[in-house]
């Protein structure tokens, strides 16, 4: 299989070339294809960045996507519906339900909420930043492990934008447009739309029910207006409304071919969100001014499955939420060539959980009742609310020739509650009504020294903290909670150009003391617990390179090295010394291999290795749930002409590798990532 995908990348890589020299194109400037962002190996951290043209060059649709080039970062699809992902970034991962985020996602500015929220198309991207390590002291919320910081394309005083489709294998289509421009004679008024449209059928095979269920539909719409009040001064609202049918869960029994369900429920995933925000922007001669408001409301209505995962009829669930959160941020920077710079800001978020979880069984009947099977139901109840308040800032010294000072600090106050209400086998259930509230300093500082024009060395350490919570799933209130997770990080990197700057290289060592580090696990069915693990910590190593080997030829490379263990660990729930086990959806090592080239004439072509390492998937790493490590290969070959047309063959795990995303141990249960997808892409950009 290998072979045959090897021999079908060379063959569009060959065909390709050929007909590039055929047609009449368009020289392209090499910054069409990667984007001059050398700045950031002036940033005294750790940093990765891309261009809009290099996500369409790399056929990164989603963040998701893009974790696979970024290294010790990974973002994992559990399979359980459209919510539910594990973000993972230097060991500091988030839970799938219930905990606050690790790594928070801004889009024009704009949090992109909790974990809840699905994984985002990227659509319009002007650039994305991709930050590792706590950023407290520069963003709002919720950037305890990293940001993903997204800026989409601005209008200019004239008219375009760009229409793709792209078809592939299981008949996956997908659309993306845009459009923007000025709308008076001043420009001074101008606005953006777009449309994205992806469907495919599903690559899952349900034996009983003869159909495959995991077939997915994503609608998602945006637009935004902006007002340039004056030179300095500028207004925009934006609002987008997302729409996504995932079809069936995708865990599949662990004990037979991972491609095939014995269930004897459909299932279904359905979701909606819809973000509203107001943006004010000012840039003074010395002080800059953002205020960002912000509304998301997410629900899922409902998220339907098997609760056994077989063809045992009358066990199934239905869970229902909706999420509405309200936030306001303030950001003031300076803006001057003082020795001095500084940012400081404020951060004000109100959120809303509302939640049902419906669930059938059939049990056992006692033989005092006869014996035999009976139906019986749980329903569940619940409303989680979160009020946060933060203040930030950080102050750079650049009084002393080729060096800087860092000193942050970040001001944290989270308020929250649960209210439950539930019916169990045995009658109603003992309500849970709690409140908890969580203070946090964190103090950050660094240094930064220029070796000389072409080399950057520095050092950060800092205090972050990620709030604790209540898992609503379940009834015991004492396991309800959980504790606030705090890490001390520390870091060294070392930023070089070489050869002329044709080569750039980052290098980062990193290490973190972690207290009452949350992970995940599920009880019975879909009865899941957030514990803490008393002590953990997390060191490695990561390195990233790019070099213009010739004119048009690229080659970048990532190699993330990342080991975190719960050092002190006692189960809160069997006594059982966990000690020493690795934290779960951490992969061991990732690495990625690339090569792009670009033709003056027009012709573009990629090459893609992507490797994930060793990840276990259960807190008390039991062998059967562990990934011991895969590799996927991506090609993708494409011709730009003058008039702007674009086409371009693309293939992902071309060796059609079968590897799995995620594991659930109580229900012996899996995801199996893709299959091989082989496609064409046509787009046009005006």
């Amino acid at each position: 299989m290998y072979y045959k995908s090897a021999l079908l990348a060379a063959s569009i890589l060959y065909t390709a070339s050929i007909a590039a020299h055929a047609q009449n194109t368009q020289e392209l400037d090499q910054s069409d294809i990667y984007g001059d962002l050398s700045e950031y190996l002036s940033w005294p951290m750790s940093a990765t960045a891309f261009s809009g043209t290099d996500l369409s060059i790399m056929n990164k649709f989603s963040d998701r996507d893009l974790a696979d080039v970024i290294p010790n970062y990974s973002k994992t699809d559990t399979g359980i519906g459209s919510f539910g992902d594990v973000s993972s970034m230097r060991g500091l991962t988030n839970t799938p339900f219930f905990s606050s985020a690790s790594v928070i996602q801004y889009v024009d500015d704009v949090p992109s909420g909790n974990i809840f929220s699905h994984t985002s198309p990227l659509h319009a991207v002007e650039k994305i930043e991709i930050l590792r390590g706590s950023q407290g002291t520069l963003f709002g919320v919720n950037s305890y492990a990293g940001v993903v910081n997204i800026a989409s394309k601005r209008p200019s005083n004239k008219f375009e934008g760009s229409i793709s489709s792209s078809f592939a294998n299981y008949d996956a289509r997908t659309f993306d447009s845009y459009i923007m421009g000025p709308l008076n004679d001043d420009n001074s008024l101008s606005f953006r739309l777009g449309v994205q449209h992806f469907e495919r059928d599903g690559y899952l095979k349900n034996s009983i029910l003869g159909i495959s269920p995991d077939h997915q539909d994503h609608l998602s719409g945006s637009g935004s207006l902006y007002w340039n009040i004056s030179d300095d001064w500028e207004i925009s609202l934006s609002a987008s409304y997302d729409n996504y049918n995932d079809g069936a869960s995708r865990l599949t029994s662990l004990s037979s071919d991972p491609f095939v369900l014995n269930s004897d429920i459909e299932g279904s995933s359905e979701q909606s969100a819809q973000t509203q925000s107001l943006r004010i922007s000012h840039e003074g001669d010395s002080v800059n001014f953002l205020s960002v408001t912000s509304r998301r409301n997410w629900d899922i209505s409902p998220y339907h499955f098997d609760l056994d995962f077989g063809p045992n009829p009358g066990n199934e669930s239905r869970i229902y939420q909706e999420q509405d959160i309200v936030s306001q941020e303030f950001r003031f920077s300076s803006n001057n060539d003082s020795n001095v710079e500084w940012t400081a800001g404020a951060y004000f978020g109100e959120t809303e959980l509302d939640g049902n979880t419906d669930r059938k069984f059939i049990v056992p009947l006692p033989p005092q009742f006869g014996g035999g099977f009976a139906p019986a139901a749980t329903t569940t109840d619940y409303t989680l609310s979160e009020n946060t308040y933060a203040a930030f800032g950080q102050i750079t010294y650049n009084g002393i020739d080729r060096t800087g000072f860092h000193v942050g600090l970040r001001l944290d106050q989270f308020e929250k509650t649960i209210d439950r209400n539930a019916v169990g086998l045995s009658g109603i259930v003992d309500p849970i009504n709690l409140e908890n509230d969580y203070s946090f300093a964190s103090p950050r500082a660094g240094i930064d020294f220029e070796l000389n024009d072409s080399s950057l060395v520095y050092v950060n350490t800092g205090l972050s903290s990620k709030p604790g919570g209540f898992s609503a799933f379940i009834d015991d209130p004492e396991r309800a909670v959980f504790e606030e997770e705090e890490s001390w990080n520390n870091e060294i990197g070392l930023k070089k150009k070489w050869l002329d700057g044709n080569l750039k290289t980052n290098i980062a060592l990193f290490h973190s003391d972690i207290d009452n580090y949350q992970v995940e696990r599920s009880l019975i069915a879909t009865d899941y617990a957030v514990l803490n693990a008393e002590e953990a910590n997390s060191y490695g190593a990561e390195i990233e390179f790019s070099a213009q080997l010739a004119e048009g030829l690229t080659v970048q490379g990532s190699l993330g090295k990342v080991h975190t263990e719960l050092t002190k660990y006692t189960d809160p729930l069997t006594g059982a010394d966990l000690s020493g086990n690795k934290a779960p959806f951490v992969p061991e090592i990732d690495a990625s291999l690339s090569a792009t080239y670009q033709h003056e004439n027009g012709l573009f072509a990629r090459i893609e290795l992507i490797h994930k390492g060793e990840i276990f998937f259960d807190d008390r790493n039991a062998g059967t749930y562990i990934e011991d490590g895969y590799t996927v290969l991506n090609a993708a070959v494409g011709y730009k002409a003058k008039s702007g047309m674009e086409l371009s063959l693309f293939g992902t795990n071309l060796t059609d590798e079968v590897f799995y995303l995620n594991m659930t141990p109580d229900l012996n249960a899996g995801t199996v990532g893709a299959p091989q997808l082989v496609g064409m892409k046509v787009k046009w950009e005006y």
